[in-house]
């Protein structure tokens, strides 16, 4: 287990309180906070309600003893935990590259409180690089034009072995090279304006709390 991603998971527990409502989110640094989570629930009896961003971490939170909910039987989120690809100075988020960013968005934007774990490696500057676009299976190739017309340098559609990658939405993930963004909430809106464009992996409209864990095994918060 990475000694980062364990600190910085056990970091963001303590904002952990009883009767929460909290959003799970995808990834390895969100599998280990679920794996604490679970313990926790157990040992303090915590009474929370939790809503997954993926079917994968729904699972693991099942197992583990959490009670799963949805947006129909949840008015609102007290809080959500979840990882990301990139953090810049502004507070900015890459996410998705593990295929779930439509519904971490979903779970992550409704939160009264968004809490992101990383390690230190994660921590940029300015975001850059491949941003994730989710998109409708019919539109893939056209949104791949679009694309280049935003100033995609390149882009693939995510593969899983020699099949294409399906989301737990059932839709396709495009890899999207774009460089060092400048302006990441003009390309977060920009990109999902693009038809057949379902979300994309910038987060930049909900400022985080973001707990960095270290390998000696510390953490620390920037807010």
């Amino acid at each position: 287990m990475d000694a980062s991603k364990l600190a910085a998971a056990k970091k963001a527990l303590e904002f952990v309180k009883p009767g929460m409502n909290v959003g799970l989110g995808t990834g390895s640094t969100s599998e280990i906070f679920i794996e604490l989570l679970g313990q926790k629930n157990r040992r303090q009896r915590l009474n929370l309600t939790c809503i997954a961003t993926s079917n994968a971490s729904a699972y693991k939170a099942k197992r583990l003893g959490l009670r799963l909910s949805d947006f129909s039987r949840i008015s609102r989120l007290d809080i959500a935990f979840d990882g990301a690809d990139q953090v810049d100075s502004d507070l900015n988020l890459l996410k998705g590259l593990g295929g779930a960013l439509v519904r971490e968005k979903i779970v992550d934007y409704r939160a009264d409180r968004f809490v992101v774990m990383v390690g230190q490696n994660k921590l940029v500057r300015r975001l850059y690089g491949v941003v994730p676009v989710e998109v409708i299976p019919m539109a893939e190739d056209a949104v791949k034009q679009d694309l280049v017309r935003l100033g995609a340098r390149g882009f693939e559609t995510r593969m899983d072995g020699r099949r294409k990658f399906v989301s737990d939405n059932s839709n396709l993930i495009l890899h999207a090279e774009f460089g060092q963004i400048a302006n990441p909430r003009r390309l977060e809106d920009r990109l999902n304006g693009i038809a057949g464009v379902v979300d994309n992996g910038i987060f930049s409209k909900k400022k985080p709390i973001v707990v960095v864990g270290h390998p000696d095994g510390t953490a620390r918060i920037i807010r």
